[in-house]
């Protein structure tokens, strides 16, 4: 069982690392490329957690075995069934808020990171129709609140450690999208558990 785990995994970071390797170039000489790859990484792992761990989005794999898309699609706004489901949703995409301004400083705009919250969250709930599960308005709603929570921990501890994130450095100005993008692509075509059973 663990092997399926190391195997999702590597499908999520392949696609990254090797956008990392030929955008090396960019990192050569400055003074805080190490920690910025090393939070890269944890970004990554964060999105993994969030997008193939909790969430389950389906694959290119998971649609051909159905051979068909989900119906099930709820657009009623609080229609979930079970205050947990709302927690976890907003627990879930809190750290999406806080990662991306403490890593990126152009982040440090809450509308950009609010419509990374949502556009995640949206290709999260897209996806989910791969795999016959069922996409739910609620989820958009609370893990975009989430991120938004996630956003004003990050501003507050921005003010109590006004230093925190001064020597960021980037190799582009969307590279967490890139990631995402990436990592998303990664799962959705190299991904296919069905092997492991």
């Amino acid at each position: 069982m663990r092997l399926i785990y190391l195997y999702s995994m590597l499908c999520f970071l392949i696609p990254n690392s090797i956008w990392l390797l030929i955008n090396k170039k960019k990192m050569q000489g400055k003074q805080y490329s190490i920690r910025h790859i090393v939070w890269s990484y944890i970004f990554m792992l964060y999105c993994y957690l969030a997008v193939q761990d909790a969430a389950g989005i389906g694959t290119i794999w998971d649609l051909i075995a159905y051979g068909k898309l989900d119906d099930t699609i709820n657009v009623i706004p609080f229609s979930s069934e079970g205050i947990m489901t709302y927690v976890l949703n907003i627990i879930m995409f809190m750290p999406l808020g806080f990662l991306l301004p403490l890593i990126w400083k152009n982040f440090r705009n809450a509308w950009k990171v609010i419509f990374m919250g949502f556009g995640l969250s949206l290709g999260i709930e897209f996806l989910q129709l791969f795999s016959l599960r069922a996409t739910d308005i609620d989820d958009l709603i609370m893990n975009t609140i989430g991120t938004v929570l996630g956003y004003l921990i990050w501003a507050l501890f921005h003010k109590l450690v006004p230093k925190s994130g001064e020597n960021a450095v980037a190799v582009s100005s969307r590279e967490p999208i890139i990631y995402i993008t990436l990592e998303t692509l990664g799962i959705v075509f190299l991904y296919n558990w069905r092997m492991f059973y």
